[in-house]
């Protein structure tokens, strides 16, 4: 048989045994707070395995050394040697207060906006994240994350003091990092990002955390942003009245870029690398010519093709 006795050891309840199996000196009584826990230990010199029973009852599963308590009750434990031989029943541990955990709750919101101006390709625009806290208790290892679309080219981040932001570009992602929010607490981080493609483009960020968040509709949110394409007028007037002079594609000049000038016959009447808006159709007669305008946009090529009229009318 065993001895056994039971003594704390710092906030874990040790229900420890010697060599015969007798049961300890006397029961105890624990106050458990709400929503904390409690480790019982049974600790028995050749012990193979454990019963733990709360209220006389076996706990299924509980048969390891060591059981955690979260509720009131009046727990007990059998020890079992290699040979099957059973102790006599501890003594108990009466466990009053208690109750379930205390489940903490943050709620994460988090919103995305972009610039609120015009935007043409290849111009520079950042997004703005805002992560907040609204919940009642402090948010931990909060994560960001936003895949940035193809629309856009990363540039930059900044993140607010205290969190820590990178750039995965294996798979466009961002990925956004704070250790702590307080309730009412929020925190930003600003993307950098260069518009690739005309239209509007659409971008995402979600937020987590390691608390329950009763609202998960705000851990989402999309920000839309309308870029313009190049615009390719139809038409030019070299009449020297200094109106209209050249096929002035705007902001082409921001782009490298190459142009060819066709006759209706197919024929080269002008090529320009590097074009900055200076053909004035000189030496050629009215008509309509054929364009074909490639502008490198991020690192793909794109091809503009259409109808020109040169109109020079009179001087």
């Amino acid at each position: 048989m065993f001895n056994r006795k039971i003594s704390f050891v710092s906030s874990m309840l040790l229900l420890s045994a010697t060599a015969s199996f007798a049961q300890s000196s006397g029961s105890q009584t624990v106050n458990l707070p709400q929503g904390a826990s409690l480790k019982l230990r049974a600790n028995s010199f050749n012990a193979s395995t454990y019963q733990w029973l709360k209220d006389n009852q076996i706990i299924s599963g509980a048969i390891g050394q060591e059981f955690t308590v979260f509720v009131a009750g009046t727990y007990t434990v059998i020890s079992y040697n290699t040979e099957g031989c059973a102790s006599d029943i501890s003594e108990a541990v009466i466990v009053v207060g208690g109750g379930p955990p205390i489940i903490l709750s943050a709620d994460m919101m988090v919103t995305k906006t972009s610039e609120n101006r015009a935007l043409s390709l290849n111009d520079s625009f950042d997004y703005t994240i805002q992560v907040k806290n609204n919940g009642a208790d402090k948010a931990t290892n909060i994560k960001v994350t936003d895949e940035l679309p193809p629309e856009v080219e990363y540039q930059e981040l900044t993140p607010s003091a205290g969190s820590n932001a990178r750039y995965r570009f294996a798979d466009r992602t961002v990925l956004w990092e704070i250790d702590k929010l307080e309730n009412g607490e929020s925190a930003d981080l600003r993307i950098k990002t260069k518009a690739l493609k005309a239209g509007v483009i659409y971008n995402t960020a979600k937020v987590s955390a390691d608390q329950k968040d009763p609202n998960l509709a705000n851990n989402v949110s999309t920000a839309s942003t309308s870029v313009a394409g190049i615009i390719i007028p139809n038409v030019f007037t070299p009449n020297g009245d200094n109106k209209n002079e050249t096929f002035e594609i705007p902001g082409v000049q921001s782009f490298e870029n190459e142009i060819t000038i066709l006759n209706r016959w197919g024929g080269t009447v002008y090529f320009k690398k590097g074009y900055n808006n200076e053909w004035t159709g000189r030496g050629l007669n009215e008509g309509t010519y054929f364009y074909v305008l490639r502008l490198k946009i991020g690192s793909k090529w794109e091809i503009y093709k259409g109808y020109i009229t040169l109109l020079r009318g009179k001087q």
